[in-house]
């Protein structure tokens, strides 16, 4: 299971098995992406949806549970 980290800037990046020193907050799980986001206000779902390489931006999202779902199988389509 690959394990991610999200900074401040709202840059997700897989972490390898050996893991650097990094600032911001890991998950490992669509769970633990959701427990992370239900503490962030929307604004930042928007954020981290339109930080991703290659995908169409968006103005908003329909619920916070779509947009976690939309940005967990983002990045795992870039695995």
């Amino acid at each position: 299971m690959t394990t991610y980290t999200i900074d401040k800037e709202n840059s997700i990046t897989a972490l390898g098995s050996q893991q650097a020193e990094f600032e911001g907050e890991i998950f490992a799980s669509q769970q633990e992406l959701a427990d992370l986001a239900g503490k962030w206000p929307a604004t930042r779902l928007v954020e981290v949806w339109n930080g991703i390489p290659g995908l169409a931006q968006v103005k908003k999202f329909t619920d916070r549970k779509s947009a976690v779902s939309r940005i967990w199988k983002a990045i795992q389509d870039r695995k």
